[in-house]
């Protein structure tokens, strides 16, 4: 197929002929396209091997809840063995509850900075919807904590 246009565009037209490949700004399908504009947000495309720049602002969002609990719950742990070993009486079952909650949302932060780059090849509307949920998952924990706190004072 012969193609009138700049070298660089004729490529990315011919690459994107007969494959299903998302826009790096919005996932719109680019397959068929016709010039170096995404159709539907208007991003300036190129063809190219890897990230130009590689957008960690939802990463960050979403893994950033994972990891304070998981810091946080190592900190009560301390505590906790801290005042067993002084014969502090023990703690509410919520205390433990939300400390198994820490490890398990820590463990969980880690195993997503393992599969980074999974999530960095989501749409970022995906990205943005696993981000909300991490804060929302930690936010109904934390009001508890909150409640429990001010009720047993």
């Amino acid at each position: 197929m012969a193609d009138t246009r700049d070298g660089d565009t004729g490529r990315l037209v011919e690459f994107l002929q007969d494959r299903d490949v998302p826009c790096p700004q919005c996932g719109y399908n680019l397959r068929n396209l016709t010039g170096d504009d995404c159709p539907e947000c208007g991003q300036k495309l190129r063809l190219s091997v890897g990230e130009q720049h590689l957008r960690f602002g939802w990463f960050l969002a979403a893994v950033t809840p994972g990891l304070f609990s998981g810091i946080a719950a190592v900190l009560m742990l301390i505590l906790i063995l801290a005042a067993k070993a002084t014969g502090a009486g023990p703690f509410p079952p919520a205390i433990d509850a939300l400390a198994l909650f820490g490890f398990a949302s820590g463990a969980a932060a880690l195993a997503l900075i393992v599969r980074r780059r999974k999530f960095l090849q989501l749409r970022p509307q995906v990205q943005r919807t696993w981000a909300i949920v991490a804060w929302a998952i930690h936010g109904l924990p934390f009001l508890g904590l909150v409640v429990l706190v001010f009720v047993t004072a």
